[in-house]
This record gives structure tokens, C-alpha cells and sequence, in this order.
């Protein structure tokens, strides 16, 4: 009997690496990060980096796309991620609620796995968390 099996995309060092100079060179900006991590997604086997923020919710999802965007040209001598990489979401997305309910990094930039684990009806393969939180460096609150 044959089986398919579909090799699990791998998160490599390069990656998180860039994930944590993001999220950083969004603090140094002041665009508030309430949440940064990389998820995995099954059924497209890759990883997107997700972005929490409440400017998205209040300026739009294009203007947090740019903020993004100017961030990255500003990251190591050639940026490593492209907008495609990344998902910017408001704080109120079932995923990013679901998680504050289970981990709260404060508003530094950790490093955090998170695996098999179902929380408030959303199950999460695999993510690297750098940061979720009620409050971005500068303050601003969900």
C-alpha cells in the first residue's frame, strides 16, 4: 500500500533570525506590535510570519503593509522576507486572542515554541513566538 507523505516545510535559523530583526525594527519605528510570530500552515506547508497590530485596525490593513515594507528596507544589507511572507493582523483576530489567553512574552522579543496545541477552538501546528502581549514597547494597548 503506498502512502502519500508531504515533507513538513522547515523553519530555518535564517528565518527566525529575520522574523526577530522585523519585529525590532518595528519597535524602533514606533508601529506598535502586540503580536510576532511565524505559523505554520498545513495546508500550504509554509510559514507566514504574523503581525498584530491596532494601526492595522485603525489605518488600514495598506498602510500597515507599508509601514512593513519600509521596515524590511531597513533590515540587514538585503532584506530577507518579502510582504508575501507576512500577514499584518488587528489584535481582535480569533487566532491572536486565543494565544494572549495562553502566552503572554510582555512586550520583549522572546523565543518561543508552540506545537500541537488547541486553544479557544483554534488549533495551532507550529509557531515561533516572538511576541504577544496586551501592550507594545511604547504602551499601546489591544
Amino acid at each position: 500500500m503506498a502512502q502519500d507523505s508531504v515533507v513538513k516545510e522547515v523553519l530555518t535559523d535564517l528565518m527566525i533570525e529575520a522574523g526577530a530583526d522585523l519585529t525590532r525594527r518595528l519597535d524602533e519605528v514606533g508601529w506598535p506590535v502586540l503580536a510576532s510570530f511565524w505559523l505554520y500552515r498545513p495546508e500550504s506547508n509554509d510559514w507566514k510570519l504574523v503581525i498584530a497590530s491596532p494601526l492595522v485596525a485603525s489605518r488600514g490593513p495598506r498602510r500597515a503593509y507599508e509601514a512593513i515594507q519600509a521596515a524590511l528596507g531597513k533590515t540587514a544589507p538585503k532584506p530577507r522576507l518579502a510582504l508575501r511572507d507576512i500577514k499584518a493582523v488587528e489584535p481582535s483576530n480569533d487566532l491572536i486572542r486565543a494565544l494572549r489567553t495562553a502566552v503572554d512574552t510582555g512586550a520583549t522579543i522572546s523565543g518561543v515554541r508552540f506545537t500541537n496545541s488547541a486553544i479557544d477552538g483554534q488549533f495551532i501546528h507550529d509557531a515561533y513566538i516572538y511576541r504577544v502581549s496586551d501592550r507594545a514597547p511604547g504602551g499601546q494597548a489591544a
